[in-house]
């Protein structure tokens, strides 16, 4: 039986390096507004398997706006106090913005209701993972081909010490 001790290792520094990479572009692509879904991703290791995630419900919505489907007055009540935004008039300032996003739903309030941004143009807003796949593909198999070749080496290395004394 093989142990994937380097491999495991290798997957916890691939882990943090795409943690940090999810949270430079969500910030690149301008989706930070309170800090929630960046500050709560994770990684999780379990039968050789990495998986990014994070407990915050709209992260799909970020990722891509067609899943979007409606966002609570309170929710945008904090978020324009946490931006500033109207000091001293943010009940209003929110029911605005409310009213805008919802109460003329769909109707493409502000022309198109999200712009999807392509992978050819320089802006990008929908897909912050796989901007940071793609991005970071080539490290991922430089660090984690080397530490399966090594474990496995070491697995043959002890069979062949056990087969042999």
């Amino acid at each position: 039986m093989i142990k994937y001790k380097l491999t495991k290792k290798k997957l916890t520094e691939i882990g943090f390096m795409l943690k940090k990479g999810l949270k430079d572009e969500l910030l690149a692509q301008k989706h930070k507004a309170t800090g929630k879904l960046s500050n709560r991703i994770t990684h999780h290791i379990k039968d050789l398997t990495l998986n990014m995630m994070s407990p915050v419900t709209y992260w799909k919505a970020v990722s891509n706006p067609k899943f979007f489907k409606g966002v609570s007055l309170r929710a945008i009540k904090k978020w324009v106090r946490i931006k500033g935004f109207a000091a001293g008039n943010v009940d209003q300032a929110a029911a605005r913005i409310y009213y805008r996003m919802m109460v003329k739903p769909f109707k493409n309030p502000y022309g198109k209701p999200y712009v999807l941004w392509t992978d050819g143009n320089s802006l990008r807003r929908m897909n912050f993972e796989k901007h940071v796949a793609l991005k970071y593909k080539k490290k991922i198999a430089e660090k984690i081909a080397p530490a399966i070749g090594k474990d496995v080496a070491n697995m043959i290395r002890k069979e062949i010490k056990k087969n042999n004394p």
